[in-house]
């Protein structure tokens, strides 16, 4: 498997910037705004040191970043707060049980071009060849988006994938950080398939007769997401870059790690409200099975709710008291 190496001039620049904001303290973090885009919304992330870490190591080998943990702990915003972080475009891609690895380079529509086919062959008019040259039936997908960031050089966006949108400050031209989200629901070939793809930065397109192969003076970033459903193959992890994300397991300190995340995101909420919330959210943990558990994702929209409720700190306290078990989560038994 051949890696790539990185070139100097952008490789010092950005392992530069990310080396500068690593906390010099293992219980360090870096608190970093992530702007709305999309259906994504307006956010501060809490980066910890040993994600800025993780960081430097993909970046620095460009290989993909493997992040794993319980749903709601916040693999798939550290994309964004890593994009934000380095001034990069950021795109998604959720997969899904059906998706396959093709899915994730380019999608050709032959049930399009069967009917571009009968219908020239009854009306004859226009250049056959032309009318169902591949091109025209052919949808770049999210890791040729990545690895040729821009318009230029690809078939226009058709039915199968649209990247999200750039804005302003964060533009492809500075590279991107693609997310490649719940990689553990498709099928084990997937994650087989992409082997090559990511380890050489490049694969191939034969009805275009051409090569796509990542813009090495702004290589993506590629985070990939896992719930750990289910196991990942062992050449695939030895790929990545892997970085698991938890929650502490102490109960006390669970608590204020909930209540320190609640202050980033509601400042002026009242500290009160903010161990409340994390008390009776961990009192939901306790009560939720293993497949589905609250945690972080739950705590924040306790907090979102309260903050939309009313100003007054006794009157969140008491909303809080009635809003109790709305967030339990639970997996009924079949």
């Amino acid at each position: 498997m051949r890696f790539c190496p990185m070139p100097d001039s952008e490789g010092n620049a950005t392992l530069g910037l990310l080396r500068d904001r690593v906390p010099s303290d293992d219980d360090g973090y870096v608190d970093q705004p992530v702007p709305l885009q999309g259906t994504w919304a307006k956010t501060t992330y809490r980066i910890p040191k040993s994600a800025m870490l993780a960081l430097v190591a993909a970046i620095g080998s460009q290989r993909p970043l493997l992040v794993r943990g319980e749903p709601g702990v916040g693999k798939s915003d550290l994309a964004r707060a890593a994009a934000a972080l380095l001034d990069r475009h950021f795109m998604s891609y959720v997969i899904q049980p059906y998706t396959e690895y093709q899915d994730l380079l380019w999608t050709f529509d032959h049930t399009l071009r069967l009917g571009e086919a009968q219908l020239q062959s009854r009306t004859g008019s226009g250049d056959l060849k032309a009318v169902l040259a591949p091109e025209r039936f052919i949808t770049p997908g999210p890791l040729w988006w990545a690895f040729e960031p821009g318009d230029e050089n690809k078939p226009p966006c058709r039915t199968a994938y649209v990247p999200d949108e750039e804005i302003e400050g964060f533009p492809s031209d500075n590279g991107v950080v693609l997310l490649i989200d719940e990689i553990d629901k498709a099928d084990i070939s997937l994650c087989n398939g992409l082997l090559e793809v990511l380890g050489n930065r490049g694969f191939s397109v034969p009805n275009l007769k051409r090569r796509v192969v990542a813009d090495v003076t702004r290589p993506p970033l590629v985070v990939i997401t896992s719930n750990e459903t289910r196991q990942l193959p062992s050449a695939f992890l030895r790929r990545c870059v892997q970085l698991d994300l938890s929650l502490p397991a102490n109960e006390s300190e669970f608590v204020d790690y909930l209540i320190e995340i609640g202050s980033v995101h509601f400042e002026s909420m009242s500290t009160r409200v903010h161990e409340g919330a994390a008390r009776q959210i961990l009192a939901d943990r306790k009560q939720g099975g293993e497949i589905a558990r609250s945690g972080l994702a739950e705590y924040l929209d306790l907090l979102r709710v309260l903050d939309a409720i009313d100003p007054d700190t006794d009157e969140r306290l008491r909303w809080l008291d009635e809003l109790e078990g709305c967030f339990l989560k639970t997996a009924r038994d079949r």
